[in-house]
């Protein structure tokens, strides 16, 4: 028995997406990568994320493109799943600017978080590993 590796189609991962509500967001700084894991919500072809205003991924992303990762793998069987996102960052700084549908999300960090981050996704991709 061997393990099979596929394409997930952009509904599978959407759907993979709207099943999580944590991932991995990376960006390019003057320094080199970065990556930081983040809470989120789906809406409308976006992901969206709070965060504060002077934070590094506010400050480094706004207007940039990023790469967002979700996965879920079995260690015992090394089987599951992973879903990227490419697509801009744009910060919203104004609750009136954001949609009603995403209000609800609170930052799993403690402390206010003012900001809402935005990535609209241009590119996303996913591939499955599965037991044949």
């Amino acid at each position: 028995m061997g393990r099979h590796l596929a394409d997930l189609t952009e509904d599978e991962c959407w759907g993979r997406l709207q099943s999580r509500d944590l991932a991995r967001i990376a960006w390019n700084t003057s320094t080199g990568p970065e990556l930081l894991p983040v809470n989120y919500v789906t809406y409308d072809g976006a992901l969206w994320m709070r965060t504060t205003a002077h934070s590094s991924i506010a400050e480094q992303t706004d207007e940039s493109q990023v790469a967002i990762e979700i996965d879920d793998l079995d260690p015992g069987t090394h089987v599951g799943w992973s879903v990227v996102v490419h697509g801009r960052a744009t910060a919203f700084y104004h609750d009136e600017d954001v949609p009603a549908e995403v209000k609800a999300l609170r930052s799993w960090a403690a402390g206010v978080r003012p900001l809402w981050l935005q990535i609209k996704a241009d590119v996303i991709t996913g591939k499955s590993l599965s037991e044949d």
